[in-house]
């Protein structure tokens, strides 16, 4: 059977997330320095950051909503949802 790949969209926790950082300064300042960053600088932080995530036993969908930021056409419209561009 075929696999329906999950996108950021489709995920209710990265759309929290996304409301979470609009409403608190503090997750907003910590997701714009991620998204902020070059692509190849941003992936290869959430690539450090992801797997000590899920060590220290963070919550799946969590770590999935992270891993969406590892794409940079989502990182890009994440980037206008925290700064309030998008809806």
């Amino acid at each position: 059977m075929l696999e329906v790949k999950k996108t950021a969209g489709d995920s209710a926790m990265f759309v929290t997330l996304m409301r979470v950082a609009r409403e608190d300064a503090g997750v907003r300042k910590v997701l714009t320095e991620i998204v902020d960053q070059p692509p190849l600088r941003r992936k290869a932080l959430l690539d450090a950051v992801i797997p000590g995530m899920r060590a220290k036993g963070a919550p799946e969908e969590f770590i999935e909503a992270i891993g969406f930021l590892l794409d940079d056409a989502v990182a890009a419209k994440a980037r206008e949802m925290i700064n309030g561009v998008a809806p």
